[in-house]
């Protein structure tokens, strides 16, 4: 069995200038960009169906992209099964696991699922390549079965009877099933079925073949966080939310520089008929401007932002939240500083109550007075942000929150709680709320320091190894090494840098000074040529880089994730 290797793609970033892509884009039931679903949880075995024939006398198959509706780092597998010698189809076999090999698999990871289609568009990383030889393909006609395993396909309800096609091969048909061998679902209208979309990748002939992929591993050091989430999703995710919010308060303590996050005793205060109601449309926003300004963790707000969606920020954050699902990934990008208890409410809807503001003493109360989630049934719930210009103190009260769902969008009735300071925030996971004891945040926040590459490191190329979030001018190296301690690493404590880790093997490898002081032949970024030689291919390179800073620690120094670059030509 070959291993298929992929990575992140959109239809217009050809990125693979080798190779000469198939473009599979079916014309949908409501049209182009329409007719597109997916399940809430990810299938435990889910299968698109289609038929490929293979017009040219040979030719090597080296990357599939394909649209997943899963959140941006969500990890899983794809695997390439097709029907055995003299089965042409796929038509009739979607039962019968005997006529079936699988041929190729490859890890996959989620690109988000906000945006267009287009942008939901991943494809298989290199990182499960073993000896990257692609999958040669003779002429004729086979079945081919995509499994999704821990990620959700997209679902492409269209008409029946369409083929895409060039001079090398062709794609046609199509069915789906939930799970492997069982079923195949049926799309409702006569004439109608479940197809694939996405891109095949190829070269004609026996291609020598052999994946290029940079994959960062490990974390650097001295992170400071200051924000925090919870995100209740898939299957349930109303319930679960509905579960652990419902009766519950939260209270933020302002520390003068950051918070300390405890468990609430907060009451809700219901709005009097004096409280303002916003009347905000579906996704909409609204600026209030505060009767008296509120001190936060990094400023001074006179103006607060309400977004429909449970968000209230110190400036508008339409433009991550919109109408996007609540995903920590966004939470933790949004530019602004904002507090979120985050879902997909419709006060626009029929019925629905308002959202609402008022100053009662000292607190400023936002308030979700019976505002309805979808679908477009009775589903109403109640919860208030209470901001204290007096002390600075933030407390969220969950007053009653709808344990319905069925939204009938993926991922709508998702929530995300939680609070950011505004632009990129370290990830230090979900906290649970129900177990939180004490959390405390610091602003403002600080990321590790960063490696990065500049592009895949293809043989015969020169990419760079760009380090970046140096604290202050200064210089460090960057190690190039062939040697590397898996994540976490080996930590640097007994050297008294505790907590930083040493992810490569100086001893095998060279060093280069990396700077940021304008010094002439030094600049934060490093030239890495790669040989022109095919034995090369397969072989693992390392990458770590060093900052000197003598405040960090007693050592004196930062360290970055590592990088682990697999040569290839592809």
């Amino acid at each position: 069995m070959k291993l298929l290797p992929l990575a992140v793609l959109g239809l217009s970033a050809l990125a693979f200038a080798q190779t000469s892509p198939l473009v599979v884009v079916p014309v949908t039931t409501g049209g182009v960009g329409s007719g597109y679903y997916g399940f809430n949880t990810p299938p435990p075995a889910g299968q698109i169906f289609f038929d490929l024939n293979v017009l040219a006398p040979q030719l090597t198959l080296q990357a599939i992209a394909t649209p997943i509706l899963s959140p941006v780092g969500q990890i899983g597998q794809l695997e390439v099964w097709m029907t055995n010698p003299g089965i042409t189809t796929h038509i009739g076999n979607e039962l019968i696991a005997g006529n079936w090999t699988k041929v190729a698999s490859g890890q996959i990871v989620g690109n988000g699922t906000s945006g267009s289609i287009a942008n939901t568009l991943t494809r298989i990383s290199c990182e499960t390549a073993i000896g990257g030889g692609g999958l040669v393909l003779s002429p004729g006609s086979r079945g081919v079965a995509l499994r999704y395993t821990g990620v959700n396909p997209l679902l492409c309800s269209a008409v029946a009877g369409q083929t895409f096609s060039n001079p090398e091969m062709s794609v046609s048909n199509g069915a789906l099933q939930y799970t492997a061998w069982g079923a195949t679902s049926a799309v409702t209208g006569a004439g109608n079925i479940w197809c694939w979309r996405g891109s095949l990748f190829y070269q004609p002939g026996v291609f020598p073949h052999a994946c290029a992929v940079a994959t960062n591993y490990g974390t650097g050091c001295n992170t400071v966080n200051g924000s925090f989430y919870q995100v209740f999703t898939n299957a349930g995710s109303a319930a679960a939310a509905s579960a652990a919010l419902q009766g519950r308060s939260l209270n933020l303590v302002n520390t003068g520089t950051g918070y300390i996050v405890l468990p609430g005793t907060a009451t809700y205060i219901a709005p009097t008929v004096a409280a303002t109601a916003l009347t905000l449309a579906d996704d909409g926003e609204a600026q209030v401007t505060l009767p008296v300004p509120f001190v936060y963790p990094g400023g001074v707000a006179t103006d607060l932002w309400v977004h429909a969606n449970g968000i209230v920020s110190v400036a508008s954050n339409s433009a991550i939240v919109g109408p996007t699902i609540p995903t920590a990934q966004s939470l933790l990008s949004a530019p602004a500083t904002a507090w979120f208890s985050w879902h997909q409410f419709n006060p626009a809807e029929a019925g629905s109550g308002q959202v609402k503001w008022e100053l009662v003493g000292n607190l400023f109360c936002v308030t979700w007075d019976g505002v309805e989630s979808y679908p477009a049934t009775p589903n109403p719930s109640t919860m208030q942000f209470q901001f204290d210009v007096t002390t600075g103190d933030v407390k969220y009260v969950w007053q009653t929150i709808d344990a319905l769902g069925n939204s009938g969008f993926l991922y709508w009735d998702d929530t995300a709680i939680g609070f950011s300071p505004g632009s990129a925030s370290p990830n230090t996971g979900n906290i649970n709320i129900t177990t939180l004891s004490s959390l405390t945040l610091t602003v403002p926040e600080a990321l590790p320091l960063q490696l990065d590459t500049s592009a895949k490191p293809l043989i015969g190329s020169t990419i760079s190894l760009n380090t970046t979030r140096e604290t202050g001018l200064g210089v460090g190296v960057n190690f190039v090494t062939t040697g590397n301690f898996p994540a976490p690493g080996i930590d640097l404590a007994v050297i008294g840098a505790p907590g930083c880790p040493a992810l490569v093997d100086i001893n095998t490898g060279v060093g280069n000074v990396i700077s940021n002081l304008g010094l002439p032949g030094l600049s934060m970024s490093i030239p890495f040529t790669l040989p022109n030689n095919p034995i090369f291919a397969g072989l693992n390179v390392y990458s770590q880089s060093v900052w000197l800073d003598p405040t960090a620690n007693a050592f004196g120094a930062l360290t970055s994730n590592g990088i682990e670059m697999l040569l290839g030509n592809f």
